[in-house]
């Protein structure tokens, strides 16, 4: 897991809901337990609320927000409780379907401390609630275990992050950063070159003074990471794009226009015996196109190319006359 430090949301609800316990208040833990028909959120998205109405997260999209803020604030709960909105029964859900939630008070802190650090530091973690006994707790999660409410116990997955993987410390580079980052993305930014390390302004991100190749080749990259080289040097890019093809990363792209793209997929089959179809796995000219020359703009065309990809879509641009 990165060095670098990354925004994860259910570690900032749960931080937020043990800052305000510190404070004297007490608070609650809402978490989607399960859902039928239209739901904007998914089961295991969480929010704390406050008895004095503070709130951080959602489980809806704004649906039944305020009701729920009101209902805590109006009667705070003494233990686990089932809470469900329906269509049929709630002007809160416009949209249709129904949802299920658990509703626990957090009158005991003793786990939500190593919670906070075992998903800080990348693990993969299942938390329990047992409405009927009463009880939480939290473990490492098996390999095949998955979110689901089951027999009164909801079991909560709590997946370590998506890693993005960044040759290069330009200025495109750090917008990249900068959106990977509020993507939730375990972050690892890598350049040789000497001047633009030194140049480097985002200090939530240290970069490695390696070559690519051997950067990548020691952090062991998987399925679930993004390489992007955004050099524009082919002397670095190239490298990073050879060790890249070598892992199982669901996301491998570089920057350059067309030219650029195909005098590199030229350079890799002449030169290192790279297949035409390792070469198709390299997403170039990288991003969806938004016909753009702003560093910020062409960083949004990246993660969105990079979260279409890890969603299973293809995003289809074309230009206006």
């Amino acid at each position: 897991m990165s060095s670098n430090s990354y925004r994860r949301n259910e570690v900032e609800i749960l931080k937020c809901g043990l800052d305000w316990m510190d404070a004297g208040e007490r608070v609650v833990l809402a978490t989607v337990a399960h859902t039928w028909g239209s739901s904007p959120r998914q089961p295991g998205a969480l929010m704390v609320l406050s008895e004095v109405g503070r709130f951080e997260g959602s489980v809806s999209g704004g649906c039944i927000e305020e009701e729920l803020i009101e209902r805590i604030r109006a009667q705070f709960p003494d233990r686990i409780e089932m809470l469900e909105y329906s269509s049929g029964t709630s002007r809160s859900l416009p949209c249709g379907g129904r949802l299920l939630l658990t509703i626990e008070p957090l009158n005991s802190r003793s786990s939500l401390p190593g919670l906070i650090t075992a998903l800080r530091s990348g693990q993969r973690v299942v938390r329990s609630i047992d409405v009927e006994g009463q009880s939480t707790r939290w473990v490492l999660a098996e390999e095949d275990q998955a979110t689901a409410f089951v027999d009164g116990i909801l079991n909560v997955v709590y997946e370590p992050a998506w890693r993005l993987v960044v040759v290069g410390a330009g200025e495109l580079a750090s917008w990249v950063c900068r959106l990977g980052g509020l993507l939730e993305y375990s972050i690892d930014v890598c350049d040789p070159r000497e001047e633009y390390r030194d140049a480097w302004s985002l200090a939530e991100y240290t970069v490695s003074g390696e070559f690519p190749d051997d950067h990548i080749a020691q952090i062991s990259c998987d399925g679930q990471t993004a390489i992007v080289a955004l050099t524009h040097d082919p002397k670095v890019d190239d490298l990073a794009m050879l060790e890249a093809l070598g892992t199982p990363a669901f996301y491998i792209g570089a920057l350059g226009s067309s030219r650029t793209t195909k005098r590199r997929a030229e350079r890799l089959a002449e030169h290192f015996d790279v297949s035409q179809d390792e070469i198709a796995r390299i997403r170039g000219p990288i991003g969806i196109d938004l016909n753009t020359r702003k560093p910020q703009e062409i960083a949004l065309a990246v993660m969105a190319d990079i979260t279409a990809t890890r969603n299973g879509i293809e995003v289809l641009t074309s230009r206006r006359e």
